[in-house]
């Protein structure tokens, strides 16, 4: 997720791509019901690290709305349920 950046190009309303993070979320996701073994099958997990709290309060916030992924506590560790998940896989790649 560090490298889940939007790049210049694709901002704002003359953005070139849309949904690219959501594509590359979902597509974790997948490779988490493909890789995953046991308890972990489905999850998927990331730290959100951004240079100040306040961006990264932001990010998550984001995270949370967007993609469902939910915080835990006191933590910047955010994780996407295999629910969730399964929906992001059908939105993103399956439509």
């Amino acid at each position: 997720m560090a490298y889940l950046e939007i790049a210049p190009h694709n901002k704002g309303e003359d953005k070139r791509y849309d949904k690219v993070a959501g594509c590359l979320i979902a597509f974790a996701s997948r490779l988490s019901f493909i890789h995953g073994e046991d308890f972990n099958k489905g999850w998927l997990a990331f730290d959100v690290q951004e240079e100040t709290k306040e961006d990264e309060e932001k990010l998550m916030a984001l995270y949370s709305k967007k993609y469902k992924a939910m915080r835990l506590e006191g933590t910047t560790l955010m994780i996407i349920s295999p629910e969730n998940g399964e929906k992001l896989i059908e939105f993103y790649l399956n439509s």
